[in-house]
């Protein structure tokens, strides 16, 4: 397993009732695997892993690692409030045979750096497989400084960070600096083939639940430095990003999955299903899209 190219949250999929959903799980990580996406991201913000119970995690990762072939490979999310939920967690994300682990600092109370820093410790202590940071300020409530990830890298805590900060500057300060062999990702999927060009290991795309191959060919393309490649298939990823904004995340992009390329998707509450006026504002801006995305659509 590697730490790069590209990973996709996966959305968390349930049934009518707002029940888990074995079913649909499965059916959406064979779809991502059979796109040949890197790895499965499960459990991230898109995921909505606040609202999944403990038992229908371990559900979740045996239906998704169980779905993922080929050469796709298992992240799973596991930061928590407590040092103590997330070490179980990520404890149990290796048991079902995840292959990376990713970690939001603790949330809604602000620790002190020293106590972060102690969390993702005991985080590595716990788990043999590699583990990510991961900064996202706007959920979190606070950014993770640069210095404390790179040293948390020189260390062997972490080998990676994912950045989800809004900015391509704080991108670059995870890039600027970084320790030998240190995975860096945008979460922002506009910034994804700058980031890479300036030395990212890849991107965590949550487009790629809309087109896949958009984002599989994006990725590749940057990575092998084709700039005029890499630079026309972002501008179609930031008119996706454009579309997602037309409505309520996280049900807008399981609407458009569905729209797009007829994946069973489900909801539960409060994030409901779009409604009439939501969804024909969404369909609006998407439908000028249809004839660029048909390539990328077809099997």
């Amino acid at each position: 397993m590697t730490l790069d190219g590209l990973s996709v949250p996966i959305p968390t999929l349930f049934a009518d009732d707002g029940s888990f959903d074995s079913g649909r799980n499965a059916k959406f990580a064979r779809a991502l695997s059979d796109a040949k996406v890197d790895h499965l991201f499960v459990l991230g913000s898109l995921g909505e892993f606040p609202l999944v119970t403990d038992e229908e995690r371990v559900r979740l990762l045996d239906v998704v690692i169980e779905s993922a072939t080929g050469k796709t490979d298992v992240w799973v999310g596991c930061g928590a409030p407590s040092t103590r939920r997330a070490v179980a967690y990520a404890e149990g994300a290796e048991a079902a045979g995840a292959t990376a682990l990713v970690a939001v600092p603790p949330y809604y109370l602000h620790p002190a750096l020293a106590s972060i820093e102690r969390y993702y410790r005991a985080l590595r202590a716990a788990v043999s497989v590699p583990l990510l940071a991961y900064n996202i300020p706007s959920l979190v409530g606070y950014a993770l400084p640069p210095d404390l990830v790179h040293r948390l890298g020189r260390d062997g805590v972490l080998a990676g960070v994912k950045d989800t900060s809004g900015s391509l500057d704080s991108v670059f300060r995870f890039l600027d600096g970084r320790p030998d062999g240190f995975a860096v990702f945008p979460g922002d999927d506009a910034f994804a083939s700058a980031a890479i060009a300036r030395g990212a290991a890849g991107a965590v795309m949550g487009m790629a639940n809309l087109v896949p191959r958009l984002s599989v060919e994006l990725v590749a393309a940057a990575r092998r430095g084709d700039a005029a490649r890499a630079g026309e298939l972002q501008r179609l990823v930031d008119a996706l990003v454009e579309v997602s904004h037309a409505a309520p995340f996280p049900a807008v992009d399981k609407f458009v999955a569905s729209v797009l390329w007829g994946a069973d998707v489900g909801y539960r509450a409060p994030y409901d299903p779009l409604t009439a006026e939501e969804e024909r504002t969404v369909r609006a801006r998407l439908d000028p899209l249809r004839e660029a995305l048909a390539p990328f659509l077809g099997k």
